[in-house]
């Protein structure tokens, strides 16, 4: 029974979602999406896993993605179980009350959204995971092994006494640490690679060509098969260890982007606002001041239909 119950919530959010991204929702359409929202936690906690799905909708094949978002009517449950199934996650051990990733769950390590959290591993190692991550750690006598299983971490490695390789396996390949502090960011079609002290190797899984080299303030993005080309890395873009957003001469569209990534729900950008450009120090644990700043300062408009629903607009 709270399987099905489980499920029903989770499909009765799905459809609202759906609803949303087909087109924009009448004010009586935000009234009744409120009432079920604040009628019950449990409604709350399906309407973010339902988000957290759609964040991941990136990784899965673009007919699913396209009929995952324009489909509603009849279809829609039968929508909601494939995109299940391309997850990977079925509803096994799905819980109303989890707040944290649908693929998170079993994780070694995890952080829900807006929390960060570190991670003291056995060889003196230290891992930073930011906002909605996870990881799997896997030592043996052969290797030392970091799956990503979602997110973003930051990795100091021991510096001395222990030869064994130091692994980061995402789905899109393997970086070797050689001595170092670097990033990895698990995107949806790519892995985005920093390193800020020392050196990493990296591999794509299903590429037979030599590892990619990268040094201190050099940072690479790659997929499964290839490479793109090394770029600088600053310290700045690890700016979420202290709670930070640092930016310089961004898109707003980029902006909004990031900052939804601490926060439930739907944090939307139209077209017009998206290209206007944004520099400046933000904090993560308070993107509602963040959002309010920009207001202050760029010709756009904030609206709140609901804590969870917020539309950013051009003004102009």
């Amino acid at each position: 029974m709270a399987a099905a119950a489980n499920r029903q919530l989770l499909e009765t959010a799905a459809s609202w979602y759906v609803q949303f991204q087909s087109q924009p929702p009448s004010l009586a359409e935000q009234k009744a999406w409120q009432l079920w929202i604040d009628s019950d936690p449990a409604h709350l906690a399906a309407w973010n896993q339902m988000e957290q799905l759609q964040r991941h909708l990136g990784t899965l094949p673009q007919d699913l993605k396209r009929c995952a978002l324009n489909n509603t009517g009849q279809h829609r449950r039968q929508v909601l179980k494939l995109l299940l199934l391309a997850a990977g996650t079925g509803f096994v051990g799905w819980s109303a009350q989890r707040h944290t990733s649908l693929g998170n769950v079993w994780a070694d390590y995890k952080t829900g959204v807006g929390q960060r959290r570190t991670i003291s591993l056995a060889d003196g190692s230290q891992i930073q995971l930011n906002t909605d991550s996870a990881i799997d750690v896997s030592f043996d006598a052969a290797q030392r092994l970091i799956q990503l299983r979602a997110g973003e971490i930051l990795i100091q490695t021991a510096k001395l006494g222990d030869q064994r390789p130091f692994y980061v396996q995402t789905r899109d390949g393997r970086i070797q640490a050689l001595g170092t502090r670097f990033s990895v960011h698990q995107m949806s079609s790519s892995t985005r690679v920093g390193v800020l002290e020392d050196r990493v190797s990296v591999q794509p899984a299903q590429s037979s060509t030599a590892a990619l080299i990268l040094k201190a303030g050099e940072g690479a993005d790659f997929d499964s098969r290839h490479i793109g080309l090394s770029h600088s890395f600053q310290s700045s873009e690890v700016a979420w260890i202290n709670g930070q957003l640092i930016v310089f001469d961004a898109r707003l569209g980029d902006v909004i982007a990031e900052l939804g990534r601490y926060r439930s729900g739907v944090l939307h950008c139209d077209r017009r606002a998206r290209d206007l450009r944004v520099s400046g120090t933000f904090r993560l644990d308070s993107t509602d001041a963040v959002l309010a700043n920009l207001q202050a300062s760029l010709p756009i408009n904030v609206r709140y239909f609901s804590r969870y629903w917020i539309s950013i607009s051009h003004s102009a």
